[in-house]
């Protein structure tokens, strides 16, 4: 989160924006990744819409 922040320039809404969506988009791949290893996490997120609605 730290070198998105640094690398992604702007203190205006388009920079913060893009900074969010950026990890949003980092948080998922994590998800993803962690749910094909994990059992845990494969049980708390079944499905993409379960990782949907968790996300809203």
């Amino acid at each position: 989160m730290n070198l998105v922040s640094v690398s992604v320039e702007g203190a205006d809404e388009y920079g913060r924006l893009l900074r969010r969506t950026l990890m949003r988009y980092a948080n998922l791949c994590g998800v993803l990744i962690l749910r094909s290893v994990s059992t845990a996490v494969y049980k708390r997120f079944p499905s993409t819409d379960h990782m949907v609605r968790a996300a809203c």
